[in-house]
């Protein structure tokens, strides 16, 4: 027997295709959407324009129209980074700016020593630290001989302070385009 996805692909505005679960479908398909991009990091996001009680419109993003917000302050992001716009209800997350910032991954900057995040080298020591902040103090993790064993040492404590929603470093893995 052939089971079928609970999740498919709809086309929005342009041909692009975004993944949704098979169960929003219907509500999804009442509206038009279209992507945006953030002006400052240039990040894709699906929106669309919904008429107010007052008679104004309001853009509203996927996520919030399947996941619907209640408290105030709340936005809804993807779990992870990724090429592909994923917006089932699994790859979603409700939370506030302080713990999408847990979700975030390294800041690109010139005077980086490492391209992980919680993780820099130090020349003194001809080593690689591992640091987290944690309730608003910095936790040092420790030194090591290589930076992925420093930016591993960093995901096993970020899980272990801020669970599910913590970023983790890409290491020994690919991030694969799931629109192609």
């Amino acid at each position: 027997m052939n089971k079928a996805k609970p999740w498919c692909k709809i086309e929005i505005k342009d041909g692009i295709k975004v993944k949704i679960d098979q169960e929003d479908r219907e509500r999804v398909q009442e509206h038009s959407w279209r992507v945006q991009r953030s002006v400052k990091h240039g990040k894709p996001r699906v929106v669309t324009s919904i008429l107010n009680k007052t008679g104004s419109y309001r853009t509203m993003t996927l996520g919030q129209f399947l996941l619907k917000p209640r408290k105030k302050g709340l936005q809804v992001f993807p779990r992870r980074y990724q090429t592909s716009l994923d917006y089932r209800k699994a790859n979603l997350i409700v939370c506030d700016m302080k713990q999408r910032q847990i979700m975030l991954p390294k800041r690109k900057s010139k005077n980086a020593t490492s391209i992980y995040k919680g993780v820099s080298y130090i020349k003194a020591k001809n080593t690689w630290r591992a640091r987290i902040e944690y309730g608003g103090k910095q936790i040092y993790i420790g030194d090591f001989d290589s930076e992925s064993k420093a930016a591993l040492a960093y995901n096993r404590t970020a899980k272990k302070y801020y669970g599910d929603i913590a970023y983790t470093n890409p290491i020994n893995r690919k991030i694969i385009d799931r629109n192609k």
